[in-house]
């Protein structure tokens, strides 16, 4: 997180505020299976996002738009399918692997930084490029730290109704 707030702040002149501690440990109160398998919109990829989402909220008190959050959901993805994870409306929610590849256990770091960017990038409010552009919200994150956001992006983060996480 560090890496990608320093990132952000070279790439925007501003960047989001970490808690202190920055790691903040939640247990949940279902089980594996729970999160996978307990509908929660209408793609069982997203099911393990919006439930873990909706328990934080619930736990630690977040209201969507007033305070953005990360979680990993350690042990709960979809099946044997590296998925699970996401970025959107202020919040990034990332599966098992990520935190292992977070962690350096999982291969090269740069993708793992570039992940976290790309994904940050989603809950400021940017979408996927459409193409291999060079930027984060493409392939080219896995490139990291050789991409930069264009200014189109820059300008929704920092506009957008997400830009008061920045600072």
């Amino acid at each position: 997180m560090q890496e990608s707030q320093r990132f952000y702040r070279q790439e925007l002149g501003k960047t989001f505020r970490l808690n202190t501690p920055t790691v903040e440990v939640v247990t949940g109160d279902y089980n594996r299976a729970w999160y996978e398998n307990t509908a929660n919109g209408d793609d069982p990829y997203w099911w393990v996002v919006f439930n873990t989402q909706r328990e934080l909220m619930t736990k630690l008190g977040y209201a969507p738009r007033t305070r953005g959050g990360c979680a990993w959901a350690r042990s709960a993805q979809r099946g044997r399918v590296v998925s699970g994870g996401g970025g959107g409306g202020g919040w990034v929610i990332l599966s098992g692997h990520d935190a292992d590849g977070a962690a350096g256990t999982n291969g090269a770091m740069n993708q793992w930084y570039g992940g976290m960017v790309h994904e940050l990038g989603h809950a400021l409010g940017l979408p996927d490029s459409t193409y291999t552009d060079g930027t984060p919200m493409s392939a080219s994150f896995y490139d990291y730290p050789n991409c930069h956001f264009s200014q189109d992006q820059k300008n929704g983060m920092l506009n957008g109704p997400y830009g008061s996480f920045l600072s």
